[in-house]
């Protein structure tokens, strides 16, 4: 499945093949307000993730702008979130 986000997408075929079909959505309309969200957001549960794995594959996408690329994630036993920022 290709959206229009190719870097995203390369993160789907990786949660699409290792964990039942799974794959990101974007939020972005759900963002209530009048404004617009000035950014793209995606989220997942994914239950069991690598997340060694999954952040080493984020590390890997050659994002358009890795300055604005973050990955947060959250595990069972987490009661905060773990941001990744991407290479640049």
């Amino acid at each position: 499945m290709n959206s229009d986000y190719g870097s995203v997408d390369i993160l789907n075929d990786y949660l699409y093949k290792h964990y039942q079909g799974s794959r990101f959505s974007s939020v972005n309309r759900h963002s209530g307000g009048r404004k617009s969200m000035s950014c793209d957001v995606f989220i997942a549960a994914i239950d069991y993730l690598n997340v060694d794995e999954f952040v080493a594959l984020f590390y890997q996408v050659s994002w358009d702008k890795p300055e604005e690329a973050q990955l947060m994630i959250k595990t069972q036993g987490q009661v905060t979130f773990t941001l990744y920022q991407a290479k640049i």
